[in-house]
């Protein structure tokens, strides 16, 4: 029996489907916690790829 996981799996929307006819702030705040906290994540070598210091990494994550 062969499985197929959809993209989807790896990568969830946010914010879920059923909210997004729904702007809100706190959804938006919850969004860049998330990035700030994925960003914070990422080794020193990634960082550099981006352009991003680990000062600046952690700086935007206490933001």
């Amino acid at each position: 029996m062969q499985t197929t996981r959809s993209p989807g799996a790896f990568f969830p929307h946010f914010p879920p489907e059923l909210f997004k006819p729904v702007p809100s702030g706190l959804l938006a705040w919850a969004d860049r916690q998330r990035q700030r906290a994925a960003l914070a994540r990422l080794e020193d070598r990634m960082l550099a790829d981006i352009g991003v210091s680990r000062a600046e990494a952690e700086a935007r994550r206490h933001n």
